[in-house]
């Protein structure tokens, strides 16, 4: 399992729990337990002094709630939309049951489609694709349906937890149970245990009375990665122009095994170098997608610079013939996203699918009898933008040829 995040709240306060397999699991308790309004700055103000319950959902949003309203936080943006929510929950989840959009206690995506929801006694199960809840079956008792829970968990929970590993967690008091998703089982030898003695980084914490909401932060997860070689040789025509460039691809396909949400993947392409034309150093732009003037292409440095001079790549709008923008190469929303047969997620939508075709062909044009050179340095990157940007993957190329060739 990849290293990740997760967040436990109490009150006005949270912590960040860093889940590393290799090294073992922290909570900087220098930093933490924080404000929720000091951590969480595009949160409601009606939110910072608790939350009840939250949830990730497949494509990367994710919904807190308290009292019958609840919030939409984008993962990959880092924000909420400040228009939007906070929201009803009986506006924003019709399929609810009337008794659930009052409020919820707890909620977990259970990672096969299905999201469940706890409040007292009673639970509902959600079915993620379909949008639905089956009401002639639910709200249903907690006792009736996980009778793997010890009894005293059956009344009623606080928090749940999807820990990726194929268990769950789930918190009551100063108590939780370690629950086997596979196997539908928690060990009752072992469980109910004091939170304080099995999650000691939350106990160093003083998170350890009540854990009153917990969530398995979404994260973006490389299953494959192709990068292209460098390329000593271009494509070229004579007539009515000399034309040289080279074509390649970069494909990326991500994994979606919650945690790991395809849509917090994303591709991006930098580059530097020189563009000539009989010796002279073409002052070529770089569209940059957001409405600000192009930034131009930057020479390779000299050793020991301290800018590498890679600047973002990207499609000027003469050549998006569908959205006539300036676009950067790999971007899922925004203005900066390509709908473009040369820059593609699948299956659509764009911004949950999990693979990523990019096709690129660094060219120049010039009169006839021109000589033409290309020197040009590439930077792939697959990036997790769940996670401030972190950069999972990464590769170099250079495209460096000559017309006519010597």
């Amino acid at each position: 399992m990849a290293t990740r995040t997760a967040f436990f709240f109490r009150g006005g306060t949270y912590v960040r729990y860093d889940v590393n397999p290799s090294t073992g699991d922290t909570v900087d308790t220098g930093i933490y337990p924080r404000g929720i309004g000091d951590g969480w700055g595009a949160m409601p103000v009606s939110f910072r002094s608790d939350i009840d319950a939250a949830v990730t959902w497949p494509d990367a949003f994710v919904y807190f709630f308290k009292g019958s309203t609840y919030v939409r936080w984008d993962a990959t943006a880092d924000t909420v939309d400040a228009n939007i929510y906070p929201r009803d929950i009986a506006d924003g989840w019709t399929a609810f049951p009337a008794s659930f959009r009052t409020g919820i206690d707890a909620a977990i995506n259970w990672g096969d489609g299905n999201v469940y929801f706890f409040k007292g006694p009673k639970y509902i199960k959600y079915n993620i694709g379909a949008d639905t809840v089956d009401a002639n079956i639910y709200p249903r008792d907690t006792a009736e349906g996980w009778t793997a829970f010890p009894a005293s968990f059956r009344t009623g929970i606080d928090a749940a937890i999807n820990w990726g590993d194929g268990n769950a967690y789930f918190f009551k008091g100063p108590k939780y149970i370690k629950y086997d998703i596979a196997h539908d089982t928690v060990d009752a030898h072992v469980y109910p245990r004091d939170t304080a003695e099995g999650w000691t980084q939350l106990a160093g914490a003083g998170f350890t009375d009540r854990i009153q909401e917990a969530i398995e932060w979404p994260q973006a997860e490389v299953a494959t990665y192709s990068a292209p070689v460098s390329f000593t040789a271009c494509t070229h025509t004579n007539q009515p122009v000399v034309s040289a460039g080279r074509t390649f691809d970069m494909q990326a396909t991500m994994r979606q095994a919650h945690p790991s949400l395809c849509a917090c993947g994303e591709y991006r392409q930098y580059v530097r170098g020189d563009f000539l034309y009989d010796g002279t150093r073409k002052n070529f732009l770089l569209q940059d997608g957001t409405g600000v003037p192009p930034v131009p292409l930057l020479p390779r440095p000299e050793p020991g610079a301290a800018d590498d001079n890679f600047r973002e790549d990207g499609r000027p709008a003469s050549q998006n013939l569908f959205t006539h923008v300036d676009a950067h190469y790999g971007h899922r929303t925004g203005p900066t996203a390509t709908v473009d047969v040369n820059d593609v997620y699948q299956p659509f939508p764009r911004r949950t699918g999990c693979a990523y075709t990019g096709h690129d062909t660094p060219m120049t044009q010039a009169a006839p009898g021109a000589f033409i050179r290309i020197d040009v340095d590439f930077r792939g990157r697959v990036i997790d933008t769940c996670n401030g940007g972190a950069v999972l993957q990464q590769s170099d190329w250079t495209v460096k040829c000559e017309v006519p060739e010597p």
